[in-house]
């Protein structure tokens, strides 16, 4: 259940604090680009203006696979002993991401029949069902639910991750660094590439690649110095941790206004190249907080590793899977009903709108998760083949 999941091995509490705001400035991102609700928030005579990170809340998606990077590197990193089962992993994996996703498939891409032309709703649904929707332009731009390509990435970093562990347990740095040097490389090739292309470009895998290796790094810190350091020296360093954590994190959020000071240009792909050219300093900046968070002092690990941002984390795939269909959904149905002929432009429709898409993200992602999603899993794990079951450390 999501209310234990402090009981769990290996568990790190900020991180469900992490996720939680990543997905929801995924969310609250495609919400504002669907409705352009204000985000200006008055206190008295003050007026807070939250623009600047929510129109760059598609980060998001890279601090998410920052988080992925971790959690999937993490367990190794503490128990670099242990033997490392290739069947228990693709096992574990497969039946947390794909039963929901496929679920997801299935429902969207029904709803989207006989809406698209039948050579386009083929394409697509055999596309996303297969999770090779990235892998040609025409697919990525995707009909059946927009937020899929993320999960075919990630996808993608699941398969070369026992590849990746082999040389990052003994070289760990060498790897970041030759990570880094593929995603910049590909990056700096983007530059010149026509600017139709670049959204399908910047998210492919070889663009990404730096983005979860930096999770993996942030875990293999983290669990050495939690192996490494004595009590002792960890109530001591505790206030520099919690102000290392919190610096990276005003350095994510420095990032994010600059992105935005500058994103409106007259070059049609100006906030794509925006996010290339910042990139290594978003996942620098997450990475570095994410890890620091560790070994912060408890009023931090209460802030980010609460009842709510546990259950906020626990129904975070859902969220992510389904809050951009609903949002499309019901624009496509007129709910609420508006009275321009763009939806937008109807002031009295953007809030009612927005609350109504993030209470039915919200519904459907509790009942998904609890009713199907942690059901299958618990199943599934309890049933699991010989070849998936990991073998115990060694005594």
């Amino acid at each position: 259940m999501i209310m234990r999941r402090k009981e769990l091995p290996d568990y790190v509490d900020t991180i469900d604090g992490f996720r939680a705001v990543a997905t929801f400035l995924v969310l609250i991102f495609h919400y504002w680009q669907q409705s352009w609700v204000t985000m200006e928030v008055s206190i008295g005579p003050l007026r807070i203006n939250f623009l600047p990170v929510v129109s760059i809340g598609s980060l998001g998606v890279e601090l998410l696979f920052v988080i992925s990077g971790f959690c999937l590197y993490y367990p190794v990193a503490r128990h670099p002993k242990r033997p490392f089962s290739v069947g228990n992993y693709f096992y574990r994996r497969a039946i947390r991401i794909l039963p929901t996703y496929l679920l997801c498939v299935l429902i969207c891409g029904a709803w989207q029949y006989g809406r698209l032309s039948p050579a386009l709703w083929r394409e697509q649904f055999l596309g996303n069902l297969t999770l090779t929707q990235t892998m040609t332009e025409s697919l990525y731009n995707n009909r059946i639910n927009a937020v899929l390509w993320s999960i075919a990435i990630e996808v993608q970093f699941y398969l070369i991750f026992p590849l990746l562990i082999i040389p990052f347990r003994k070289h760990p740095f060498l790897v970041m660094a030759a990570a880094a040097a593929i995603g910049e490389g590909w990056r700096m090739y983007l530059q010149d590439v026509d600017a139709s292309h670049i959204n399908f470009l910047m998210n492919q895998l070889p663009g990404m690649i730096d983005v979860f290796v930096s999770g993996m790094l942030s875990a293999h810190i983290a669990a050495s110095l939690k192996r490494h350091l004595g009590k002792r020296a960890k109530r001591k360093l505790t206030p520099a941790f919690t102000a290392a954590a919190i610096a990276f994190a005003m350095l994510y959020f420095l990032v994010t206004m600059y992105i935005h000071a500058l994103r409106y240009s007259t070059d049609a792909a100006g906030l794509s190249r925006l996010q290339m050219h910042t990139r290594k300093f978003v996942i620098a900046a997450f990475a570095g907080a994410t890890c620091c968070s560790t070994m912060a002092m408890p009023w931090l690990h209460r802030l980010l590793g609460n009842p709510v941002t546990r259950f906020l984390s626990g129904i975070s795939y859902q969220v992510y899977l389904w809050h951009a269909w609903i949002a499309l959904t019901l624009k496509d149905l007129r709910v609420p009903a508006y009275v321009t002929e763009r939806p937008m432009d109807d002031p009295a429709w953007r809030w009612p709108y927005m609350m109504l898409c993030c209470a039915l993200t919200l519904a459907v992602s509790v009942l998904i998760t609890f009713c199907i999603e942690q059901p299958i899993h618990r199943a599934l794990k309890e049933h699991a083949p010989a070849w998936a079951r990991r073998r115990e450390d060694p005594s």
